[in-house]
């Protein structure tokens, strides 16, 4: 009878009709906006298994990050006529120097080599000690670098040598060390333990040769072990004498180490950092910057062998 009387008035079917069809609308509202809002909250908080691979930066990075230098099918057959215990290091153009740190590795300059061998480890005390028949040496062992020698030492070992060996010129050294690279290690920006002995994993001591992971031209220990003897004589900042194969200042007071050692900041062990030591000397006049310390009684330096390539 109610539903009757609804329908023969006119104005309560109106009315009726108006509220149902509001009520219909609202739901249909609902239903629709259901699931786009599960998915905006989807997209606000994603599954733990849609999240993005987070990479931490780290100074432990493996050693795959150098990669070895390719050479050309010519090139390979010098590399292959290489002497033994040398590496082949291909000539070319790069940026020596560094503008943003030390004053004495200023100016930044280019300069081109000629291909040369270098040797791949620095020279051993069993390598010294056959040729020289003593060893001078701290740290004892036949696989350690020789170390303790001044720039007049290494220059008694080249003359026995006959012709296999020669002291790099400061502009070889970094070219090798670099590897091709432009950062503050050939590794990278941060110290990496795989690649150097320093002050923080030496246990204060020099290590066999070889030990770590070798640069882009597969030399081993070009950063940390022992300091290493350039032919250069020292000057306090680079003058631009000629781009092709420089060999520094023709006279000086002081002769140029490169590399760090085991002793050896972090900071010490930066491609461009120079340290200058007289040629009959075994005490550092320089405390860089960056935390090398004056060391009077023992000075950690070895050397490697270079050699041209006619």
């Amino acid at each position: 009878m109610l539903l009757f009387k609804t329908f023969i008035i006119p104005m309560k079917t109106m009315r009726f009709l108006k509220l149902f069809t509001t009520c219909l609308f609202i739901c249909f509202l609902c239903s629709c906006s259901e699931k786009p809002a599960n998915k905006a909250d989807d997209s606000l908080h994603p599954s733990l298994s849609e999240l993005p691979e987070i990479i931490e930066e780290s100074s432990q990075l493996p050693s795959q990050m150098v990669v070895p230098v390719k050479l050309s099918a010519k090139d390979q057959e010098k590399a292959a006529n290489a002497p033994d215990g040398m590496v082949f290091i291909k000539g070319g153009c790069f940026v020596m120097g560094n503008d943003y740190t030390q004053e004495d590795e200023k100016p930044e300059h280019e300069v081109c080599l000629n291909d040369f061998y270098m040797d791949k480890f620095e020279v051993t005390q069993a390598r010294w000690e056959k040729l020289m028949g003593f060893n001078p040496s701290k740290f004892i062992g036949m696989d350690l670098p020789v170390e303790q020698v001044n720039y007049e030492n290494v220059q008694k070992f080249i003359k026995k040598s006959e012709g296999a060996c020669r002291l790099p010129s400061e502009a070889e050294w970094e070219y090798a060390a670099r590897g091709g690279a432009d950062k503050r290690y050939f590794w990278g920006n941060m110290v990496n333990e795989n690649y150097t002995w320093y002050e923080e994993n030496s246990d204060q001591s020099t290590h066999p040769v070889g030990a770590k992971a070798p640069n882009q031209y597969g030399l081993y220990d070009m950063m940390g072990n022992v300091w290493e003897w350039v032919d250069d004589w020292y000057e306090p900042y680079y003058k631009i004498r000629t781009k092709d194969n420089p060999t520094g200042p023709q006279n000086g007071e002081s002769k140029i180490v490169r590399g760090g050692s085991f002793t050896s900041s972090a900071g010490a062990l930066r491609i461009t950092n120079r340290v200058w030591l007289h040629p009959k000397n075994k005490v550092f006049p320089k405390v860089t910057t960056y935390g090398q310390i004056i060391n009077e009684v023992y000075n950690y330096i070895g050397f490697r062998c270079t050699k041209s390539i006619s």
